[in-house]
């Protein structure tokens, strides 16, 4: 495996999201449903997935949250769905490091878990420097080059974390901004073939929107 490959594929079950006909249809089939019922993860890392993603987006008075609008349901459903059985065993790996390193940290199953103790996770694994995630990516690289060897190949909890979390922190952003909700009626919204104005600043053009896509 060469240097290009490992760094391709960092990240747990990494696979770039792309605005394909199939992928938006996953993502705007989701909705925020009082109980979430996963497809893929277990009950407990439903629970964490959920939780995680609010945090990373929360609601506030004027703008819905990422869980507001279901990217926890649709990046279930993408592991579940649009990516192969490799990056499915490696997502598995990440949840199953998180559950040792809460029950460590916390002395209770994910399925207990409160918003201010994955609050707690997020902040220790990522509010890291640049030096200490590039330990983390090398780390990575590391035990990836020996997973494509030996499938077997165990990740430890601490690099499971920082690993899924930025993972999750990925794709949850993507996830949100691309929402019909937010996409629409949050962001500048652009049917194509929409125009092209060249030299136009941002402020004028959107009123200093990003665009939705």
């Amino acid at each position: 495996m060469n240097r290009r490959q490992v760094l391709k594929n960092l990240g747990l079950g990494a696979t770039a999201l792309v605005a394909t006909p199939a992928i938006m249809s996953l993502l705007q089939s989701c909705t925020n449903e009082p109980e979430f019922i996963p497809n893929f993860l277990t009950k407990g890392e439903g629970h964490a997935l959920r939780r995680i993603v609010d945090l990373i987006i929360p609601s506030d008075a004027a703008i819905p949250g990422a869980v507001d609008v279901g990217v926890h349901q649709f990046i279930d459903n993408f592991w579940n769905e649009a990516i192969p059985e490799e990056g499915k065993a490696q997502v598995r790996m990440g949840f199953k490091g998180l559950a040792e390193e809460f029950k460590k940290t916390f002395s209770k199953e994910l399925e207990a878990g409160k918003s201010e103790e994955f609050d707690q996770l997020l902040g220790k694994y990522l509010a890291v420097d640049k030096e200490e995630q590039k330990a983390f990516n090398k780390r990575f690289g590391e035990f990836y080059q020996g997973f494509v060897k030996d499938p077997s190949t165990k990740l430890d909890s601490d690099l499971a974390c920082n690993q899924l979390f930025g993972q999750l922190r990925g794709m949850t952003i993507w996830g949100w901004k691309n929402s019909e909700e937010i996409g629409e009626k949050v962001l500048k919204y652009e049917p194509i073939p929409g125009q092209q104005v060249g030299c136009l600043p941002v402020s004028e053009a959107t009123g200093g929107k990003a665009y939705s896509l």
